[in-house]
């Protein structure tokens, strides 16, 4: 599992899951739904993205297999360490992380579908429902492997960014 570091913090990413212009991220215990405004190219090479209603411009400078890129967010320049943890790193942090993991929506939209239940056993990155918005279809996934202790919502409801979707304990 990939390990982000931006400015001193860490971040583990998550199973990516989505298609062409829809994609799904989880981050450490948040799903961020991002749709693909314009995809970079020779002429230019800056990705525009939505998340949570605001429009994101990027643009990375980097080789192709280095761990340390220079990204550009909205004309700020960061320097990110991009590494793969190794499993005893995730073994020693995961028995550190006691409790349930609350899914949130990471927008506004409708529950399109469910994909589990309560009680259901989950792993890590693994669809737990399928939020509509802007007619676009986001598959939110687990933050972690683990059991879905409760639901809050059900196929048809009408969610807000921050709404609590699940809890995955």
């Amino acid at each position: 599992m990939p390990l982000l570091t931006v400015e001193g913090r860490k971040y583990r990413l998550g199973v990516i899951t989505g298609e062409d212009l829809a994609w799904t991220i989880p981050v450490d215990e948040r799903t961020i739904a991002l749709e693909v405004l314009r995809q970079p190219s020779d002429e230019s090479p800056t990705l525009f993205l939505r998340a949570a209603g605001r429009v994101i411009s990027v643009s990375v400078r980097g080789n192709e297999g280095q761990r340390v890129y220079f990204v550009e967010v909205n004309g700020r320049l960061l320097i990110v360490d991009l590494e793969e943890d190794s499993p005893s790193d995730r073994a020693s942090e995961s028995t550190g992380i006691d409790g349930p993991a609350l899914v949130n929506s990471p927008m506004a939209g409708k529950i399109a579908s469910m994909k589990t239940s309560v009680n259901s056993k989950v792993e890590e990155g693994e669809s737990l429902m399928v939020l509509e918005a802007m007619k676009m279809q986001n598959e939110i996934a687990s933050p972690r492997k683990g059991t879905v202790k409760e639901l809050y919502v059900k196929h048809g409801d009408l969610v807000k960014a921050g709404d609590r979707l699940c809890l995955v304990s």
